[in-house]
């Protein structure tokens, strides 16, 4: 993403939760931005457009500093306890532009973005399951699509409190205490009750059980249109040269897929591609 792109949507979200979606002109962005009507539209088609711009770049930062963990060397729980507090952090960073959409109804419920928030909740959950299976051990393996239920819904009602509530909770104490909570849980498993299909963002698409090369290549020429980063572009060029190739080698498709998985806009691909291997 262009360092103009990420101009326009900082200050958008801004204005946005300032004087709230529809009360924000185009002209209002560009003023801010120091622009002119011409760039904005270079980068963003309309409006609606850069408001899904916002959800996504906020859901790439987001999956980035949660899977950013994974590399820290420290004990188990302290992950676990990042892993909460860096969700906490994130939402409230951008609290006010959330508690704007809320009210205006402004998020753009299309197939696009009902695919965005499947693949950060797929994401989310397969950074949470890592992190849990680290803390608790295989144990807790065939219970994991409960806790994800569990846990989300914990979550789900202390990040209600940060984006309602003006008074900054102290997050750090609120992660330890979610830990600790979530000790309570794992202790107190039984038989498992949901099984991880159920999940909502594990749905997979009959279809892409028989995928083609053709089609594979297809989806990775396509997401190449897009401004996409040095090591991202690299990436998905030696992935096409492997597919394009007489004798695929799964390593080093494995290897560049390492490369994306912290991008939401190689999700798809990502996804697609594991399937392909599996089968292959």
């Amino acid at each position: 993403m262009t360092d103009r792109k990420i101009l326009i949507i900082e200050k958008a979200a801004e204005l946005f939760a300032e004087k709230g979606f529809d009360a924000t002109s185009v002209q209002d962005i560009t003023d801010a931005c120091g622009i002119s009507k011409g760039s904005f539209y270079l980068s963003f088609k309309s409006k609606d457009n850069l408001l899904f711009s916002i959800f996504e770049y906020f859901t790439n930062k987001l999956m980035k500093r949660m899977a950013e963990l994974k590399d820290i060397n420290i004990e188990a729980r302290e992950r676990l306890k990042l892993f909460f507090k860096v969700q906490f952090e994130e939402i409230a960073r951008y609290s006010d532009f959330i508690l704007m959409q809320m009210r205006e109804q402004t998020n753009p419920i299309n197939e696009e973005m009902l695919q965005l928030m499947n693949n950060m909740r797929r994401r989310t959950y397969q950074l949470q399951e890592d992190v849990l299976l680290d803390v608790y051990g295989e144990k807790v393996e065939r219970h994991l699509p409960d806790l994800h239920v569990l846990l989300h819904g914990i979550l789900t009602g202390y990040i209600e409190i940060i984006i309602f509530n003006k008074d900054s909770l102290n997050y750090e104490a609120l992660a330890k205490f979610l830990v600790a909570r979530t000790d309570s849980i794992v202790a107190g498993l039984t038989e498992p009750l949901l099984r991880q299909e159920q999940l909502i963002g594990f749905e997979i698409d009959m279809n892409e059980l028989l995928l083609s090369t053709s089609e594979i290549i297809e989806e990775i020429r396509t997401l190449k249109q897009e401004r996409l980063e040095e090591d991202i572009q690299i990436s998905l060029d030696v992935i096409e040269e492997e597919l394009l190739s007489e004798t695929v080698r799964k390593p080093v498709i494995l290897g560049m897929i390492s490369n994306l998985k912290e991008d939401i806009r190689t999700e798809k691909v990502v996804r697609k591609l594991q399937l392909y291997l599996k089968n292959l």
